[in-house]
Formats: structure tokens, C-alpha cells, sequence
């Protein structure tokens, strides 16, 4: 009997540290997760930052002179999207509405989304 004893008492040490490991990588697993999450949501705190501080002073003559450089860069690049969405739109026959940006029927007088009345042929 004291065999099967000895035998059980091992199993149960040995169980019991594997419970053990098994949790502490579950843990580290989790805390892994958690930094990941966290530096997700900081990035998006910091483009939202950033969004704020491009409104605050895009139209401001004394910003940093590297501000504006960015700045320009942004407007190249929005006024270069929005080149591209105009030629993808016509070859789709769609037209951009000027006020809220939908893709509608070429022929449209007035926007299905916005309800803006569309300007002449594009």
C-alpha cells in the first residue's frame, strides 16, 4: 500500500506544479494581451492628439515652422485621396457629393445622404 501512497503523493506534487506553471503562463499570457491593448489605445490617443493639434493650428501663420511642414503634407496627401476617389467614382459613373463626401448616381440632382444639392457636372 505504501507504494500506491508514494505514488499519489507524487501525482499530486507533480499536478499541483504544473497547476502552478500553467498559471503563471496564463498571467504572463494575459499581461502580454493587456500591454498590447494598452499600446493600441495609446496610439489611437495619440492620432487623436495629433488630429487636435492639426485643427488647432493648420490655418495658423506662427506654428513651428515643422508643424507646417507636416501640415503640408497632410493636405498634399488629402487632396491627392481625394483625386484618386474622384477617378475611381467616374469610372464607377458615381460622383462625389462636395459637402459630405458619399459616391452617388452621376445623375443625381440633390445627395441620398446628405441632401446637398449636387453642382454641375463633374
Amino acid at each position: 500500500m505504501e507504494f500506491f501512497d508514494d505514488a499519489i503523493s507524487k501525482t499530486k506534487e507533480v499536478f499541483e506544479t504544473v497547476s502552478q506553471k500553467t498559471g503563471e503562463v496564463i498571467t504572463t499570457e494575459k499581461q502580454k494581451f493587456d500591454i498590447a491593448s494598452l499600446k493600441s489605445k495609446r496610439e489611437k490617443d495619440y492620432a487623436a492628439l495629433g488630429k487636435l493639434y492639426y485643427k488647432t493650428v493648420s490655418g495658423d501663420d506662427n506654428a513651428p515652422e515643422d508643424a507646417k511642414v507636416i501640415i503640408e503634407a497632410i493636405k498634399a496627401k488629402t487632396a491627392e485621396i481625394e483625386r484618386l476617389n474622384y477617378e475611381v467614382q467616374k469610372a464607377k459613373n458615381k460622383k462625389i457629393c462636395p459637402a459630405c463626401g458619399a459616391a452617388i448616381d452621376k445623375n443625381s440632382v440633390f445627395c441620398n445622404i446628405c441632401g446637398a444639392k449636387m453642382g454641375g457636372e463633374e
